[in-house]
């Protein structure tokens, strides 16, 4: 199964996801989030999902709401 690891570049509001496949192949995604309620849109979910499988998705997505509501704590 593909493993991701999320990082945040908070002064910027950008997030980047980085999938590292079983072959050892690699995708970066990049998207903003907007920094007064953290929302945010990844339109590569429904690929994702397709490829990786809902609860896949669901995990990555947690953990990317999760850092940014750290970040948007951070800054109050």
């Amino acid at each position: 199964m593909a493993s991701f690891r999320v990082e945040l570049d908070a002064p910027n509001h950008i997030v980047l996801v980085m999938v590292t496949e079983d072959d050892g192949s690699e995708h970066d995604y990049q998207f903003d989030f907007d920094p007064r309620s953290g929302r945010y849109e990844f339109s590569e979910r429904d690929l994702l999902e397709r490829d990786f499988g809902a609860d896949w998705v669901e995990d990555m997505d947690r953990q990317v709401r999760e850092m940014i509501q750290k970040a948007l704590a951070a800054k109050r």
